[in-house]
């Protein structure tokens, strides 16, 4: 059995609960399912911004800003501009078929789900670079081979 991990969050940092209408709606406009950790990450926290919240990447440390939500009420809400589908439009152009952001990364790039290997049981989490990528020409970096495996990443130093 897979361990549950727990984080806290800055307080008033989360969008409203999850609406399962909303996830369905996104899920179809992205072309690719939800990995179903993460939809129970976001029932418990629907977005925000972690306390725990650097994570290594090669030689480096980073910093993740905060976790995209789902936020049925975006158009409205103070978190609208976190939202994944908000995200998703705006670096579209950026991106490839198979990439879904899901956390904000300070300086402006964002990490993803990489649907890519359709074979795997799990979706691998990969850093997108908001400077190095052009249309149609994403450049990312692997993180973990899985959303979980990332949560176990991240530190508060």
């Amino acid at each position: 059995m897979a361990e549950k991990l727990e984080l806290e969050f800055e307080p008033e940092t989360g969008a409203g609960p999850l609406d399962a209408d909303y996830v369905n709606e996104e899920e179809e406009m992205i072309g690719w399912e939800f990995p179903p950790e993460f939809l129970e990450f976001l029932k418990k926290q629907n977005g925000g911004v972690p306390k725990k919240k650097y994570f290594p990447l090669g030689e480096n440390t980073k910093v993740l800003e905060r976790f995209l939500c789902l936020d049925a009420d975006y158009e409205e809400s103070k978190f609208g501009d976190y939202d994944i589908g908000v995200v998703w439009s705006d670096i579209l152009d950026r991106l490839n078929d198979y990439l879904v952001p899901f956390a904000a990364v300070f300086a402006g790039d964002f990490l993803c789900f990489d649907y890519e290997d359709e074979e795997s049981e799990t979706v691998r989490v990969v850093l997108w670079n908001h400077d190095l990528s052009e249309d149609d020409e994403p450049h990312t970096t692997p993180v973990a081979d899985g959303f979980e495996a990332f949560l176990k990443m991240l530190s508060d130093e």
